[in-house]
């Protein structure tokens, strides 16, 4: 992990937007996996999406912990999909964001 110093707000909104992505698609993918998959199996990934929400959860904490300064604009940084119409400023950056991350690994 950077210090402190490092995690700027520009560093969680890109981490928000990546995890937007990666919800996304664990969400996608926990339907279509299900029906290839054991149901011991499919538990064991769902068992893994939910650690990674706690993951989510904390990096939200941390975010909020080294910028006290921030409005509450700042609660869906890493929460929410790609889609859809954003409810504030910060959360059509993130959105913004998460579209040009998801164009860049693809080429």
């Amino acid at each position: 992990m950077i210090n402190k110093k490092e995690r700027t707000i520009d560093v969680y909104k890109q981490a928000g937007a990546e995890m937007r992505l990666f919800s996304e698609l664990g969400g996608r993918l926990a339907i279509h996996i299900s029906q290839v998959l054991s149901a011991p199996d499919t538990d064991k990934f769902m068992r893994a999406l939910r650690r990674i929400d706690e993951v989510c959860s904390r990096a939200d904490d941390n975010m909020f912990h080294d910028h006290p300064e921030i409005s509450n604009e700042y609660m869906d940084v890493f929460y929410g999909a790609v889609s859809g119409k954003p409810r504030n400023a910060v959360e059509a950056e993130v959105i913004a964001r998460a579209k040009e991350t998801a164009d860049g690994l693809f080429k």
